[in-house]
């Protein structure tokens, strides 16, 4: 097979959960908000490398690429990411030599998709004339290099804000602009508020990459990359669509135990974020939103965490928390 996926309960060290969200309203939108997500939802997936690289009108380019791919796993799609990789602490741009891989692993037209990341198993670039070459420090460097740096999913999901959503109080939300410094609330009747949100519970593929964390510049700083990577993504959609930003923090509306964890980011307004990092699958779950994550992200819940079984916290047995386990 052209790949093997890299299930996180093989990964090396911490887990992390991570979430970026935006939100936004569609000027002019008439009939029910409801039908517009499967439009949504579809014009995102088909120019989901257009978003992500941002090379056209209103957006920033990424500091990586990516593109559908002709390879299947498994019979589902691919997408394949090529970072553009710098020696943060000399400031130099390296050949880019590492591409990261996924495969589409959940897709629904009325919500979004999602991606489990993989190994490669067939040499590409530089690594075609590299393998002629004899050393067994180069077959170490090619065989690293064929793993994306981390174990696991991510998950991209559009909806409406409402009423009753956990973690949530929508009812304090309102769209509005920002000048000078001062808020104000677009007039007429309550318009509908969509939300993107990207999320992820991941883990280091190997340990070779746990140890990149820990000294992050050596090649390249990976916890940075991906708060740069996914807000460029969400604030990309956002301005190229000419949608209209929500600008309230989640902390105004947040109802969970993970309120206080939103950050905002100056360098995308409007682009939200909280990560926490969990030694044990336990600790995760324990957590009350990350449970209200996971009933958001359907592919990250389904997910199994550990190889080993524990009773879940329904009391079912579960493979740390995968689609069979109850809360």
């Amino acid at each position: 097979m052209d790949f093997t996926d890299l299930k996180i309960a093989g990964g090396s060290g911490n887990f992390h959960v991570n979430q970026f969200r935006i939100h936004f309203s569609v000027p002019g939108l008439q009939g029910d908000p409801k039908k517009q997500l499967p439009v949504l939802v579809g014009g995102f997936i088909k120019d989901f490398p257009t978003f992500f690289n941002g090379l056209g009108k209103n957006m920033q380019e990424n500091r990586a690429s990516v593109a559908w791919s002709t390879r299947q796993f498994e019979r589902t799609r691919t997408l394949r990411f090529l970072l553009d990789v710098k020696l943060e602490s000399l400031g130099l741009n390296l050949p880019d030599f590492h591409s990261d891989w996924v495969h589409v692993l959940w897709q629904d037209p009325n919500k979004g998709f999602a991606a489990q990341t993989l190994k490669r198993n067939f040499p590409e670039g530089m690594e075609k004339l590299l393998s002629w070459m004899p050393g067994s420090l180069l077959s170490v460097f090619m065989q690293y290099n064929a793993y994306h740096f981390l174990a696991g999913r991510r998950s991209w999901v559009f909806g409406l804000l409402q009423p009753g959503m956990p973690g949530w109080n929508g009812e304090s939300l309102q769209v509005g602009k920002v000048e000078g410094g001062k808020f104000t609330a677009y007039s007429g009747s309550p318009t509908p508020v969509f939300y993107l949100e990207s999320s992820a519970v991941e883990r280091s593929s190997m340990l070779l990459f746990k140890l990149m964390e820990v000294d992050p510049g050596v090649v390249i700083d990976i916890r940075k990359t991906i708060i740069s990577l996914w807000s460029i993504l969400l604030a990309n959609y956002v301005h190229s669509k000419g949608f209209r930003l929500n600008v309230v923090h989640p902390k105004a509306y947040g109802a969970d135990d993970g309120a206080v964890l939103w950050e905002t980011q100056p360098e995308w307004r409007g682009v939200y974020r909280r990560k926490v990092e969990f030694k044990t699958p336990q600790e995760l779950y324990a957590k009350k939103w990350v449970q209200h994550l996971l009933e958001f992200h359907p592919a990250l819940k389904s997910q199994q965490l550990s190889e080993s079984k524990f009773k879940g916290f329904g009391g079912g047995s579960s493979g740390g928390g995968g689609a069979g386990g109850s809360w």
